[in-house]
């Protein structure tokens, strides 16, 4: 009589594969969660440093048209006239951006404070990711709250 060995895997062995697969699972969530944190708050603060750049191209132009630049000073958070339609024309076609303010000084700008959806990004000095303690379940980000606009700027 022919015996046949019957192919494949045995339940103990499909056991131990899914336990292992359950705890590098658990080891690597929270750490790709982390992650994207750190890349919003990243993309929060390109953001910003694109409205600072929008900002300052737009009174350079002013200025080479003759308008004088200084009746823009001080911190703000609706641009007005001429410097509103040229950074409106910058941003165009960005739709996440959902609040701002901004200092100018002396016909330049000096900082910007943007909201990206639910996060905060600055420059010059960008907002940051706190590191969670070992063991925490929720990531507390200083990227989540406003930013003085006095601090962005130093």
């Amino acid at each position: 009589m022919k015996t046949t060995k019957a192919k494949g895997f045995t339940l103990i062995e499909l056991i131990v594969v899914i336990a292992i697969i359950g705890v590098l699972a658990a080891i690597l969530v929270p750490t790709m969660l982390g992650y994207v944190t750190k890349s919003r708050c990243s993309s929060a603060n390109a953001n910003a440093k694109s409205f600072y750049n929008a900002i300052n191209s737009a009174l350079v132009d002013l200025d080479s048209e003759g308008v004088d630049t200084a009746s823009f000073n001080g911190d703000t958070t609706a641009l007005t006239g001429d410097l509103q339609t040229k950074v409106t024309n910058y941003f165009a076609d960005y739709t996440k951006l959902t609040s701002y303010s901004a200092r100018i000084a002396n016909g330049t700008c000096t900082a910007v404070v943007i909201q990206n959806g639910a996060y905060y990004g600055s420059y010059p000095r960008p907002t940051t990711v706190d590191a969670p303690a070992a063991g925490a379940t929720n990531v507390s980000t200083q990227c989540k709250t406003q930013p003085d606009l006095a601090a962005a700027g130093g």
